[in-house]
């Protein structure tokens, strides 16, 4: 999660700087660090937190999330790099690899969740047998007494 608020931090700074003229850059660039950079890794996080407890189950595959956190890293900063424009042709390149990296962390981590929430312990609820009733009053059940 301290990624989600590096990727805020670094895209609020460079609006900022970009909103007071001491550096000239697109908009959108600085849109897609703060939606991919933080909005995603938090609902990537959060979920690999709510996940494992909500189905009672052990957490996914620590290699898993480490080739998904490069992956989307990677991704996220290759698409960056892409829309400002500074490495003029090689754009066509950085951009489809920066989507297909995105889309694999995205792969990875419905994979990753699915696993943990199939591999969980299904609550079975309780059920308590019903015994017969009772003989009250010297009646039983059927109405004859006793």
């Amino acid at each position: 999660m301290a990624i989600a608020f590096a990727y805020l931090l670094i895209g609020t700074i460079m609006l900022a700087l970009d909103l007071t003229g001491i550096i000239s850059i697109k908009h959108d660039p600085i849109f897609i660090l703060e939606l991919y950079g933080f909005v995603t890794m938090m609902i990537f996080g959060l979920s690999y937190i709510f996940a494992p407890g909500l189905s009672h189950a052990t957490f996914a595959n620590y290699k898993s999330v480490a080739v998904e956190l490069a992956a989307i890293n990677i991704g996220i900063i290759l698409l960056f790099l892409s829309m400002i424009g500074l490495f003029g042709s090689a754009v066509h390149v950085l951009l489809p690899f920066g989507l297909a990296l995105l889309f694999l962390a995205i792969l990875i981590h419905v994979a990753n969740i699915w696993h943990i929430m199939a591999s969980g312990k299904s609550i079975k609820p309780v059920v308590q047998k019903k015994e017969p009733p009772q003989a009250q009053n010297g009646v039983q059940s059927n109405g004859k007494n006793l």
